[in-house]
């Protein structure tokens, strides 16, 4: 079950959702919940964590200065595999600041054993959630 809000500044969905198999879990957005409620309905996925975790990076070559990336899930499947996802529409996973955390993150993921996919709303028409 969700609770929901709504932004009307940004017109984001906003609240928790009682999950299956991440427990009491935020979301910030309609995207995120219908990603959610997909995960708890897939029986490949044993578990997941929203925004579990976070990845430091550099955020640029010139001032050297470290971040914090969260990555929307973690993901951990029924065959052990792990999988990192992050939501983001098409428009922005272009843009420079993404594409450091999507760096970041795809080395964590090669250190870890583990699986980046970056979900965007042509992935969730085509699993039908949108």
């Amino acid at each position: 079950m969700a609770t929901k809000k709504q932004d009307k500044a940004s017109n984001y969905a906003s609240g928790t959702y009682a999950s299956v198999k991440g427990g009491e879990c935020p979301y910030r957005s309609s995207w995120e919940l219908a990603y959610i409620k997909h995960l708890d309905s897939n029986p490949d996925v044993a578990s997941f964590q929203y925004e579990g975790m976070q990845i430091a990076y550099m955020s640029d070559g010139r001032t050297h200065k470290i971040v914090r990336y969260i990555p929307d899930f973690l993901v951990s499947m029924v065959d052990g595999k792990t999988i990192l996802v992050e939501i983001k529409p098409v428009r922005r996973v272009g843009l420079q600041k993404n594409l450091n955390k999507m760096a970041a993150a795809a080395q964590w993921c090669a250190e870890h054993n583990a699986t980046l996919e970056i979900i965007t709303e042509v992935e969730l028409k085509k699993l039908g959630l949108i």
